[in-house]
């Protein structure tokens, strides 16, 4: 690593093996844009099977390099291949800039350079980290409220939403279907009634006694 200080990372996608399509794109961008000596560069891979946290990805030596100082740069295609969402992309090009390592990601042109040195480069860095928070909260507060919509749409539908209760199963389509275990729901729901204890009730049918609770409390589901 004497003269390796740009670290190039690529990820190939579940769906299609691209490594190298990846691989030509960043040398390009490396010896080309910024003149760099292909010495002076490391090329660090990882397959979509690859764990990003696990001890022996390349994600984590990227990481670990960054950390022990034997990188000043990162290169890499797009955000994808370093990042699932805007708060990990966030997370993860801050501690790479905390750690003095400049953040190139090719596609959508983020140029995000050590932030330790006071200069018109520090100010445009730390600008455009804020810029990739307020993204992030913003696409965090959108999956909510999207999440949110979909459910009342789906429950003013008449679907169920969630886990299916203690004697259905879901049919894919958010509509309950009675399984094995409705019968004895229905036997629960009787005996509770009756006056029968729910611990009792739960010994019986092989339940914990949330389970009876739930299936009372949820009768309508099945009467």
């Amino acid at each position: 690593m004497a003269n390796e200080t740009t670290a190039i990372y690529v990820r190939d996608t579940a769906a299609i093996d691209e490594e190298g399509e990846q691989l030509e794109v960043a040398l390009d961008y490396a010896t080309t844009t910024l003149g760099l000596d292909p010495e002076e560069i490391v090329v660090l891979s990882d397959t979509a099977l690859q764990g990003r946290n696990a001890p022996s990805s390349s994600d984590q030596e990227l990481f670990d390099l960054a950390t022990d100082g034997e990188i000043d740069r990162v290169i890499v295609r797009d955000a994808s291949r370093i990042a699932m969402n805007m708060r990990d992309l966030h997370d993860r090009v801050s501690r790479l800039v905390e750690s003095g390592v400049a953040v190139h990601v090719i596609e959508s042109g983020l140029r995000i350079d050590d932030l330790g040195e006071e200069s018109d480069a520090t100010v445009d860095g730390r600008t455009m980290l804020r810029a990739l928070d307020i993204a992030a909260d913003l696409e965090t507060t959108m999956i909510s409220k999207r999440t949110k919509e979909g459910i009342a749409a789906a429950q003013s539908e008449g679907k169920h939403v969630g886990r299916p209760p203690f004697g259905f199963d879901s049919d894919g389509d958010g509509n309950l279907v009675p399984n094995e275990d409705y019968e004895t729901a229905l036997a629960v729901i009787e005996e509770v009634e009756a006056g029968e204890s729910k611990r009792s009730v739960a010994g019986r049918a092989g339940i914990t006694r949330s389970t009876v609770r739930n299936i009372v409390d949820r009768k309508e589901l099945y009467l």
